[in-house]
């Protein structure tokens, strides 16, 4: 394994409001956006303002990692910037008070030695805190007097939301305490800027480069913080990185821009977890990490990972929405992937994704095709949420991964264990009871199709699906007194049977029940009956072999 040694440290404490007037703080492109949402906010505001009411106020915020740039008077943010962010806030919310209030003075020397300052290379005003390119402008528009946050409320990006929703709550909540103080509002408000200067305080861990800071900041956060699998992940391979950090960090950044998500997600560590499951054989999230870190040990390794996570990101989007560009030149597989995506599983997301980076496009087409098959039948019979099924279609994701596996065919041999038999799904769906609604419709549907001679039937694309509407002949609050052939101790057992379901489109009538649909026609035997004619036309329809 690689050592990693670590550059000289300087350890300092002190106030929040120092760390921000001291220097010029940056949030590097690949961090995740502000992610604080009001609950937080507010959480930070009360525990400062207990501590800011105390007889000896002091509060200590926690540790905060940042790199020295070329200058000393410049910093990268690795770990805080939520809380710095915040704070920054803050401040804003305290000179807007001041404003408010007719006192521009004081306003003015909060903004220069707290929020903004003057690059020299420009020659214009900018902010203390640069947050990341998502976040910056809007921050930047909330921050300048000349544009009032009342301005710029109304920002659609998540982040920017939160940032301009943050505000707001600390400018209600600063107007507040000036209001309370009465005609020492002012006092209060210069007492809270000392309180934030002072005594408000941080351990600021300032190192030589950004590898030493995530070796810090992994270190720190093993013993108390609840991290993100990606979290830790992002600090170990940067630590890895050394002198080829900036490429490792443009791989990250696109990645999470590929999936339109941040690292703090649920959604990016699933994705990793997926990848390495692809790579390396089913893994679960408590496990990621610590594969992860075992198997990549050295700066190549750590690099080669990071390439895969930007180039396999695109087509793992389009996993999660079949409108992303990657169908743009896969158009016959597009609606494959609507169809897939109704099913709602994520077992087979490493297979898919192998193929998706591997496959041509009349292969891959083929393979979706098999995996809605294979889909239907473990979700008819259930048992598919299981360990069993996702290892399966990992194997067979390595598989392909190798190129032991070129083909649906050749994935079959992979997970034919997992993928009930023609006797075992027939006997199932004959009497299932199917209560996902978005489930019986696809089924129906398709069935529908297959009675009207369409080819590819097991398609159903989202347009295909908007014409339809799920209805059932014995309806959900049925009563035995109304529908003769059923007893009230056994009819909620036929309301959910797919034999009383059926999909209606607006200008047309259900034809083969056009006579049935009726209540002293309809019973449990007429729905056994039909349910068995459907299970015999799904054996065909939705085939164990590719």
């Amino acid at each position: 394994m690689t050592e990693r040694h670590l550059s000289p440290v300087d350890i300092t404490l002190e106030g929040i409001g120092h760390v921000l007037r001291d220097r010029r703080l940056e949030v590097p492109a690949f961090q995740r956006g502000y992610s604080w949402e009001l609950e937080e906010v507010g959480e930070f505001w009360w525990d400062l303002r207990a501590a800011f009411e105390a007889v000896n106020p002091e509060y200590f915020l926690g540790t905060i990692v940042v790199t020295r740039q070329s200058s000393a008077r410049q910093a990268t943010i690795i770990d805080g910037q939520q809380r710095l962010t915040t704070t920054s806030l803050l401040f804003v919310a305290l000179r807007n008070e001041f404003l408010r209030r007719g006192d521009a003075s004081r306003a003015q020397v909060i903004e220069h030695q707290y929020i903004t300052t003057l690059d020299l290379g420009s020659g214009k005003q900018t902010t203390r805190l640069l947050l990341n390119p998502a976040d910056q402008l809007r921050y930047h528009e909330i921050v300048d007097v000349r544009a009032p946050a009342g301005d710029s409320r109304g920002s659609a990006g998540h982040s920017e939301g939160r940032i301009a929703r943050a505000l707001a709550f600390l400018e209600e909540q600063v107007s507040l305490e000036a209001k309370n103080a009465g005609p020492h509002w002012a006092d209060t408000l210069i007492r809270w800027i000392d309180f934030l200067e002072r005594r408000a305080r941080v351990i600021t861990v300032v190192v030589a480069s950004e590898s030493d800071a995530f070796l810090i900041f992994e270190t720190l956060n093993a013993r108390g913080r609840e991290l993100t699998v990606a979290d830790l992940l992002k600090s170990y391979l940067f630590g890895l990185a050394a002198n080829d950090l900036p490429l490792l960090e443009n791989n990250w950044a696109s990645a999470l821009r590929a999936l339109e998500t941040s690292a703090t997600e649920e959604i990016f560590t699933t994705y990793v977890r997926h990848l390495w499951s692809s790579m390396e054989g089913a893994t679960r999230e408590r496990e990621l990490y610590g594969r992860l870190k075992a198997a990549i040990t050295s700066k190549p390794a750590a690099l080669a990972f990071g390439a895969e996570l930007d180039r396999a990101a695109p087509a793992y989007a389009a996993l999660l929405n079949s409108d992303q560009p990657f169908w743009a030149s896969r158009r016959a597989v597009q609606p494959l992937a609507e169809t897939l995506l109704r099913l709602g599983l994520e077992q087979n997301r490493p297979l898919l994704l192998a193929a998706m980076l591997r496959f041509h496009e009349r292969e891959l087409a083929d393979l979706i095709r098999a995996v809605i098959g294979w889909s239907i039948r473990g979700l008819v019979v259930g048992g598919i949420g299981g360990g069993t099924t996702e290892r399966a279609y990992a194997e067979a994701a390595v598989a392909v991964t190798e190129g032991r596996a070129r083909n649906a065919q050749e994935v079959f041999e992979s997970v034919s264990s997992v993928v009930p038999t023609d006797d075992v799904f027939l006997q199932t769906f004959a009497v299932r009871r199917i209560t996902r609604t978005r489930l019986a419709k696809y089924l129906l549907v398709a069935l529908s199709q297959m009675e009207d001679g369409v080819d590819d039937a097991v398609v159903v694309s989202d347009a295909l699906d908007s014409e339809y509407r799920l209805e059932s002949v014995l309806p959900r609050n049925a009563r035995a007194e109304s529908w003769p052939n059923f007893s009230s101790d056994d009819i909620s057992e036929w309301i959910f049977r797919l034999g009383n379901l059926y999909v209606l489109r607006d200008e047309g009538s259900p034809r083969p029940l056009s006579s049935l649909i009726d209540a002293p026609r309809w019973s449990p035997d007429v729905i056994a009956e039909r349910q068995a004619e459907l299970a015999r036309m799904a054996a065909l329809l939705w085939r164990r072999q590719p």
